[in-house]
């Protein structure tokens, strides 16, 4: 995070006045610890317009809710902003500044030599009462999130932004940078315990993912059953399982009641059950209901210490009794013979230090 000295020291190399510096510091002091998209923005618009010798000024952050697009923040500007993503394509500074994120850029760097006349933008602002001839503006993205917000300073005059404004809001961009990001971890912490307040298992085993299989909550536990039950190449990059994913492509094509069979996804191994249902949260994200996926596992009948002293082939001879089945009907699957069965049940014994299935069954169920 840049300290107070920060701007001072870089604006001394590009010779800014003590105003200015003095301007920078403050804003990037109360820049720290903001709690919502507005207080960014009127701590930002009086001084950067200040700052700029500008006339309007529009911060632009991604929705909260995930759906697509900004959301703008203006006091005099929203005639034009209100309706962005319906025209976003046409704009000459979201095309200009998607290619080169995180730097401000000045309206002859975003024309490109064509003619400001000409820009549906600039018609657009006409048409919503405003005589915007000059911009500057700036796309803040992150790598792995993608687009994270925006900030345009506009000017009624015909003269372009000196440098120095152009190279006095580079300078804030870092610091706009973070105070958006805090808003929105603090929205997306929020937005985690409401889901698992929802979902009642905060210490249980659940994930909370949207209707294209984007993870929105996930559990320790949850994660601990997924590395255990799933290998890296049944999961997606996010270690969600891709039979999932596809099952909730599926649910989301269902009109009407979901079929029972999709709701559930029940497996087992070695003697261990995993049972997974999905269910529909009362929590949207961009509009569409988010999916609870509730992971139990039911762990093998025999008692842990138990279970590590027996051979695979005689944990199935175990599971046999358990089930009651005779010492012919163990032996068939097994491809094995009834004399052979004996002696793995003696084995068992021994190993247990019981002499019965009787005792053995009652000893060795897990509590």
């Amino acid at each position: 995070m840049a300290l107070p000295g920060e701007a001072f020291r870089m604006g001394r190399a590009l010779r800014f006045t003590s105003r200015e510096e003095s301007i920078q510091n403050e804003l990037l002091t109360n820049l720290v610890g903001l709690g919502s998209y507005q207080d960014i923005h009127d701590v930002l618009e009086p001084r950067v317009l200040q700052l700029c010798q500008a006339d309007h000024f529009a911060l632009g952050c991604a929705n909260l809710d995930g759906s697509v697009g900004l959301q703008w923040t203006s006091r005099t500007t929203m005639p034009l902003l209100k309706h962005y993503s319906e025209w976003v394509t046409q704009d000459f500074v979201f095309q200009a500044t998607i290619d080169q994120p995180n730097r401000v850029l000045s309206t002859q760097e975003m024309l490109r030599g064509r003619k400001l006349d000409t820009q549906p933008t600039r018609h657009r602002s006409v048409d919503a009462g405003l005589d915007l001839r000059q911009v500057m503006a700036a796309l803040l993205m992150e790598e792995q999130q993608g687009l994270k917000g925006g900030l345009a300073v506009y000017s009624e005059r015909s003269r372009p932004f000196p440098a120095r404004s152009q190279r006095l809001l580079q300078l804030l961009v870092p610091a706009i940078h973070r105070a958006v990001s805090h808003v929105q971890r603090i929205h997306a912490q929020g937005l985690e315990l409401d889901l698992l307040k929802s979902g009642a298992v905060e210490s249980g085993a659940l994930l909370v993912l949207t209707p294209w299989g984007r993870e929105m909550v996930r559990t320790n536990a949850a994660t601990r059953l997924l590395e255990k039950w799933f290998a890296r190449s049944e999961r997606t990059p996010q270690g969600i399982p891709q039979a999932w994913v596809r099952r909730l492509e599926a649910l989301s094509r269902v009109k009407g009641m979901h079929p029972p069979a999709l709701l559930r996804d029940d497996r087992e191994r070695d003697g261990e059950q995993l049972q997974v249902t999905f269910s529909l949260s009362a929590i949207l994200w961009a509009g569409n209901p988010l999916w609870q996926v509730r992971i139990l596992e039911r762990p093998h009948w025999l008692r842990e210490d138990w279970l590590r002293l027996l051979t695979p082939t005689e944990r199935k001879v175990a599971d046999g009794v358990h089930r009651g089945d005779s010492n012919r009907d163990i032996a068939l699957p097994l491809g094995s013979t009834e004399g052979t069965v004996k002696k793995q049940l003696q084995s068992i014994y021994r190993k247990t230090g019981t002499s019965s299935r009787t005792q053995f069954l009652a000893q060795g169920r897990r509590v």
